[in-house]
């Protein structure tokens, strides 16, 4: 893997911030949804977005990592 630009760097920290701001606020919603009593389905819908959501954050953290 090339090594990533001062600037790529940076967008990938920003992204990285944006992801975690955006997993903690699928997290609120399941909890609404939970005591809304939202359909099974939606729930696991969203559970497997909050799962994608902290894939993405991994594997940024660990392009970053790598990157040191």
């Amino acid at each position: 893997m090339a090594n990533l630009t001062r600037v790529g760097t940076k967008g990938l920290e920003l992204t990285r911030e944006e992801v975690i701001d955006l997993a903690h606020n699928v997290q609120g919603i399941i909890r609404k949804a939970q005591c809304r009593e939202v359909n099974c389905e939606i729930l696991c819908r969203l559970d497997k977005v909050s799962s994608e959501l902290s894939g993405i954050d991994a594997d940024i953290t660990d392009i970053l990592d790598r990157n040191e």
